[in-house]
């Protein structure tokens, strides 16, 4: 019988108590608390690559028994088929004997900081309630135990913003409890540790968290004697946020770093681990199509596939095997799973001379950029283009060529490293055209005034639109420049649907195919047919680019079959030549 496959799952005890299909990632422990000497260790890595599971068996792993120290059988219980069970050595000397702290910050946010100051509250709250036994312990003084119970016994004051000192040395006062208590230095594991900064710099109250996340983390982790081995994850490295100002022991593995291959492979399914998966679930003759949607990461020099992605692809598709293979595809699970909003927050502020190298990426090509490894989520405000390249990196948008190199050491090449990024890029990129307020009511105005036809409007309405968004085109492989504004325009007018009953694109008419046609809602009746052009060149008349549009859609007949219908009363043909973020229009009523 075939494993399940623990969608959603991120602790490792519950996967392999669940009978769970489960990647032996377990050297990785070796690597990083044996092999590796630095004292902090910070792990970035893009969204559902799997931190967190790998945080939880750093934590089933090593953590000891608090009420009976000493007993590693649970341990044995769930790392006896595991590789790292095989170094009796290791095991020996590190499983089960540390006191771990694990905590998590992903759920510290809100639209305004008091809600996360609340979030970031409750997560202290309930680890302290983990560790209860300190408030009884007989070796600790009974000044630490005030400390201890101010917390563990009493949410609300914990959670209220008036003791927030308390929360800022929370931290730091559980590592020293546990010492004393246990006589041993605990590990510290967190995870997802940006949540909050990149949450507060989205919903404008980044200085307050910082206020709070720098030094509930530094005192923690700067030249702390009671602290044996912390590890954080997250997205970005963020060392200009204060948080890791003077911490002289710090080992940063950035996607960027090429260091030991074991701590590339240590997050995420090498090319190898994908093949097994698929094998195991029956689906090896599928491995080009995950090769191709799920392939492309880079993390140093080794070549990585995102896990959620592959396991999701096994639980979709394995059972069709026995019924319709017909029915087996790539599905695009990445997309929901990403909460960071990286596109839409820089969409309006990108220059015209940045638009080329967004559709490049979309083409499929790469573009070199300047990464900024040390990026601080305080900085996206400015919306450098440079930090919105390296955002992208970050956070699985994009990946990186580990063999370019530049006379500017901080530069690389960039890429979209599979079709269902490629997907995703484009769907966040349409969903910005759809949902803008601004877009919504200037796109109202622009159809309107293609309806009844006047073209000075609608060249007003164009070249406000073209001056504040991005244009994208469509997303074809080397595709003519018409096409970057054809797709600009199929955007726009996606949301004209309260007054456009039709909306047509590439149509097939008269001698030729119709750039764009739509039809009117509430004027019943009423065609509207577009010709675009393009021109790199700002000195061309583009007046005559525009009515030698128009010319081609009566040379080519495209409008025929509409005149000579009598329950259409009206036909406007416009021709628009575009020139980087500005337009020109001609109208011709032509019935």
């Amino acid at each position: 019988m075939l494993k399940s496959i623990g969608i959603g799952t991120e602790l490792f005890h519950e996967l392999v108590e669940s009978n769970s299909y489960y990647v032996d990632k377990t050297p990785f422990i070796r690597t990083v608390f044996k092999d590796n000497t630095s004292k902090v260790m910070l792990i970035t890595r893009p969204r559902r690559f799997g931190k967190t599971l790998t945080m939880s068996t750093f934590y089933d792993f090593l953590s000891l028994n608090t009420d009976n120290p000493g007993d590693v059988s649970l341990q044995e219980k769930w790392f006896k088929d595991t590789k790292i069970f095989e170094d009796r050595e290791f095991c020996s000397k590190y499983m089960g004997k540390f006191p771990v702290i694990f905590i998590s910050l992903k759920s510290v946010s809100g639209s305004e900081f008091e809600q996360a100051y609340y979030q970031l509250g409750c997560v202290v709250f309930d680890l302290y309630s983990t560790f209860s036994y300190l408030a009884k312990s007989s070796k600790l003084s009974d000044a630490d135990k005030k400390i201890f119970n101010e917390i563990a016994s009493d949410k609300n004051f914990i959670c209220n913003v008036g003791n927030k000192n308390k929360i800022t040395d929370s931290l730091k006062n559980l590592l020293r409890f546990l010492y004393t208590h246990h006589g041993i230095k605990p590990i510290l594991l967190i995870d997802e540790y940006d949540v909050p900064i990149a949450k507060a710099a989205h919903n404008g109250y980044y200085k307050e968290m910082i206020d709070i996340i720098s030094p509930f983390l530094s005192n923690a982790l700067k030249t702390n004697t009671y602290l044996d081995r912390a590890v954080l994850t997250g997205c970005l490295r963020a060392a200009k946020e204060s948080i890791f100002t003077g911490l002289n022991n710090l080992l940063v593995c950035s996607v960027l770093e090429a260091g030991k291959k074991d701590i590339s492979e240590g997050i995420g399914f090498t090319k190898e681990e994908t093949q097994k998966v698929l094998s195991y679930y029956g689906l090896s003759d599928y491995y080009e199509d995950v090769k191709n949607n799920y392939d492309g990461y880079h993390f140093g020099t080794t070549h990585m596939y995102c896990p959620w992605d592959v396991m999701n692809f096994c639980d979709d598709n394995h059972r069709k095997l026995s019924k319709d293979r017909n029915l087996i595809q790539t599905g695009n699970y990445w997309i929901n799973t990403s909460g960071n909003d990286v596109i839409e927050e820089f969409m309006g502020f990108i220059e015209p001379d940045d638009v080329d190298k967004m559709q490049s990426l979309l083409d499929g090509e790469s573009i070199t950029a300047e990464v900024r490894a040390a990026l601080c989520y305080g900085d996206l405000e400015k919306h450098d283009i440079n930090d919105f390249w390296t955002l992208l990196l970050y956070t699985g948008y994009l990946t990186f060529d580990p063999q370019y190199r530049s006379a500017n050491k901080h530069e690389c090449r960039l890429y979209i490293p599979n079709e269902e990024i490629r997907d995703c890029f484009k769907s966040k990129i349409m969903d910005f055209y759809k949902n803008d307020s601004v877009m919504r009511n200037s796109t109202g105005n622009l159809i309107k005034g293609f309806f009844s036809g006047d073209a000075g409007s609608v060249e007003d309405c164009l070249n406000e639109l073209l001056a504040k968004y991005v244009s994208i085109r469509d997303f074809s492989v080397n595709a003519p420049k018409e096409n970057y504004y054809h797709g600009f325009m199929n955007g726009l007018l996606a949301n004209g649907t309260s007054l456009i009953e039709e909306q047509k694109s590439n149509f097939e008419s008269g001698n030729g195919y119709i750039d764009l046609i739509i039809k009117s809602l509430k004027n019943r009746g009423v065609i509207v047919i577009l010709e675009l052009k393009q021109t790199a060149d700002e000195n061309e008349d583009k007046f005559l680019i525009a009515e030698d549009a128009i010319a081609q859609i009566i040379r080519k007949k495209y409008a025929d079959p509409y005149v000579k219908r009598k329950d259409i009363k009206a036909v406007h043909s416009y021709g628009i030549c575009f020139c980087k973020k500005e337009c020109t229009v001609a109208g011709k009523k032509l019935k």
